[in-house]
């Protein structure tokens, strides 16, 4: 018989517990208690009492303004760019009548004998050679220099 009572007490007294632990982690966490000088006066005036509990998006939701500060300083810049784009450039373009690795290797071979800034570009597996000169002097003797390795070649001036 007493083994039967202490079983049943040792059963009561963990219901007990496990009803009091419940109740305690299922309370709402995200309370918030907002003291009566951070009320608005419309709050005050309408006889609410003095601390009212809200949860923390309730309170946000009802704030008409913010009262904080970012921690960083704000900085607004406007930039125009149209004032700083450089005019466009005057440069040539060395048009090849053809486009084999051996035709390339020459021009290349060329122009940096002479040292002339070039750029190639690839256009559907055709080469653009762009060559930055400010005279057309220097290109045309680029041209007669091409033509010792049977690379016909023309000169069009172009903007960049």
């Amino acid at each position: 018989m007493q083994k039967k009572v202490t079983v049943a007490l040792f059963i009561l007294i963990i219901f007990a517990l496990g009803v009091v632990l419940t109740s305690l982690l299922n309370k709402e966490s995200d309370e918030v208690l907002i003291d009566a000088q951070y009320l608005s006066p419309s709050q005050k005036r309408s006889g609410k009492d003095v601390l009212e509990a809200k949860t923390w998006a309730q309170s946000l939701a009802g704030s008409d303004k913010t009262r904080f500060t970012f921690p960083v300083n704000e900085l607004f810049m406007k930039i125009d760019l149209r004032t700083y784009v450089p005019p466009k450039i005057k440069s040539y373009r060395l048009v090849v009548d053809r486009a084999d690795r051996y035709s390339l290797f020459c021009i290349v071979q060329t122009l940096s004998g002479m040292n002339m800034p070039y750029v190639i570009e690839k256009q559907n597996n055709i080469p653009i050679i762009h060559v930055s000169s400010k005279t057309e002097d220097n290109l045309k003797e680029i041209v007669n220099k091409l033509r010792h390795y049977d690379i016909e070649s023309k000169i069009k001036e172009v903007w960049l």
